[in-house]
């Protein structure tokens, strides 16, 4: 017996089966079951998205002798087992466009159903059709013989002429979501004893962009694949994409001003035959999704790029960078694609972005991303230049730091005292400029020495880092002890939980690190603005005390 591919052998027969579109399905199943049946149905939508399918299951459910309160066919009776060689006509109006067609089928419309009640004739792909070929199925749409359904599919609804659409019921098949996706490749690996994780499945949804069939073929092909032992890399060879891996290397490349493995970058694109619009559409998608995660999330319940794919750069690019560069790879998409030279317009394009930045702290080592403080220092740790590159503080350490001795004691200890704090530096003329930044705070976590604080808008990072030392200072004498701070984004700060929590659950301990602060030999709260009237008049007519 020959092969019968996944995708049409688990096609759903029932409208519960049916994945995805509940609402399309409830109302037709309800027509049907309370005999209000249309003469004529217009589905659109995307690629693999349940309309033929549906199409099919009203076959089924209208010429069912047995069917069930439930709108389940029965499939055992003359019509079911029938049904689909001789009531229902499917027409590939890509292949039959012309009148003549048209013409044949509104001659043989009038021929009854051989077992069921009604006829259905299917026409797929129906904006193929021609003019005069529409003009001749319009009365026959209009009014067809009593036993006639007319369902018309299309992936280009707005090629359907005005007067077809206003003969028939409309319903516009949405792309499916993610998880919906899942679920169904999970159902066919559980019942295929096809052995695959959760990532490959969630990115088999990802890059099928909503469509279950390629999804569904996607797996299919991939399970004949090195004997039904595939990776994650797999998927993306199988679809000629890059990996999400690949694009934060670029992003790394960009960065740090790496030429070198930029030209080499985009030489293995050309090599592979990658598809330069697809890759540069998913590396706009992709820093759109860090921009999204950056922004209004914060957790992984976003249904786009998983929080785990990110994770390397999450916390090392700013807004500034996402926006400049979410524009300029939109801009090298529309150059590539008008020229006849596309791959040299690429790599100029990304050397010139690349240029456009700063020389970078980030690069990558063994394929990991490292973060120094200058190229000739052996120190890994992550350094984090605030207070107008007047104060180098090693955030990751003192992240780590806090949540090394964390408690809950700690925590009420300082939360319980912080109104007191904060009424106490009131009349303090040294620490009035703290008064309104306790507004924007709030306390996370607590250490021993060391304290995580959240501020409420990313906008106020900056100017809060100014005021570190003058705000160290003034808890340290509160508390009588001397207490490290850290601030971050409310975002960050559900980042570094997320990835502590999921630490702690792996069975990670974390130990305590000795912290090097490092300041210039200038004054940490030396104003910009007054340095730059300084070096225009002198210091003889202006002095910063």
């Amino acid at each position: 017996m020959s092969y019968l591919a996944l995708y049409r052998k688990y096609r759903p027969s029932s409208f519960d089966d049916l994945v995805g579109q509940h609402e399309i399905a409830t109302i037709i199943k309800n027509e049907i079951l309370n005999d209000r049946i249309s003469h004529a149905y217009l589905f659109s939508g995307p690629r693999g998205t349940g309309k033929t399918s549906t199409a099919k299951i009203i076959a089924k459910m209208i010429n069912c002798h047995n069917l069930g309160i439930d709108g389940i066919p029965c499939g055992k009776c003359e019509s079911c087992l029938n049904v689909n060689n001789n009531d229902v006509v499917e027409i590939d109006a890509a292949s039959n466009n012309g009148v003549d067609e048209i013409r044949e089928l509104r001659d043989k419309v009038n021929l009854v159903p051989t077992y069921g009640k009604y006829k259905v004739y299917i026409i797929d792909e129906v904006h193929m059709l021609t003019t005069q070929a529409f003009n001749a199925l319009l009365k026959t749409l209009e009014e067809p013989p009593k036993h006639a359904v007319f369902i018309l599919a299309t992936t280009e609804f707005y090629k359907i002429p005005a007067t077809v659409v206003s003969r028939c019921q409309k319903f516009q098949f949405l792309k499916f979501n993610i998880d919906d996706i899942v679920d169904r490749l999970k159902k066919i690996c559980k019942l295929e004893k096809i052995k695959v994780n959760d990532d490959i499945l969630y990115e088999i949804a990802r890059l099928s962009d909503g469509g279950l069939r390629d999804a569904i073929n996607m797996l299919d092909q991939l399970s004949s694949f090195k004997d039904g032992k595939f990776e994650l890399n797999d998927v993306y060879k199988l679809n000629g994409v890059v990996s999400f891996e690949d694009i934060s290397k670029l992003i790394i490349y960009i960065l740090n001003n790496d030429i070198k493995n930029i030209v080499l970058f985009v030489d293995n694109l050309n090599r592979l035959g990658i598809n330069l619009d697809k890759f540069l559409y998913d590396v706009v998608d992709y820093l759109k999704d860090i921009l999204i995660y950056k922004s209004i999330l914060n957790d992984s319940s976003y249904g786009g790029v998983k929080l785990e794919s990110i994770k390397n750069i999450y916390n090392l690019i700013d807004y500034e960078f996402l926006y400049k560069c979410i524009n300029s790879f939109n801009d090298i998409l529309n150059k590539v694609r008008n020229s006849g030279f596309p791959i040299i317009v690429l790599t100029t394009n990304l050397i010139c972005l690349s240029n456009s930045f700063k020389k970078s702290d980030f690069i990558v080592k063994n394929d990991e991303l490292v973060v120094e403080k200058e190229k000739n220092s052996t120190n890994d740790t992550v350094i984090d230049n605030v207070s107008n590159n007047k104060l180098f503080i090693d955030k990751k350490v003192r992240i780590n730091n806090t949540f090394a001795t964390a408690s809950k004691i700690n925590k009420e200890n300082v939360v319980s005292k912080w109104t007191l704090l904060k009424e106490s530096i009131i009349n303090d003329s040294k620490y009035n400029s703290l008064i309104g930044i306790f507004d924007d705070i709030d306390v996370m976590a607590v250490g021993d020495n060391n304290i995580i604080l959240s501020v409420k808008y990313d906008s106020l990072l900056d100017r809060i880092y100014n005021y570190l030392y003058d705000f160290e200072e003034c808890i340290t004498n509160f508390f009588s002890n001397n207490y490290k701070v850290v601030f971050l984004a409310n975002d960050e700060w559900e980042f570094e939980k997320k990835m502590y929590i999921d630490n702690i659950k792996n069975g990670k301990k974390y130990t305590y690190i000795e912290e090097v602060v490092e300041k210039n030999d200038d004054n940490v709260y030396t104003n910009s603005d007054v340095d730059k009237l300084i070096s225009i008049v002198g210091n003889d007519v202006i002095t910063y005390k």
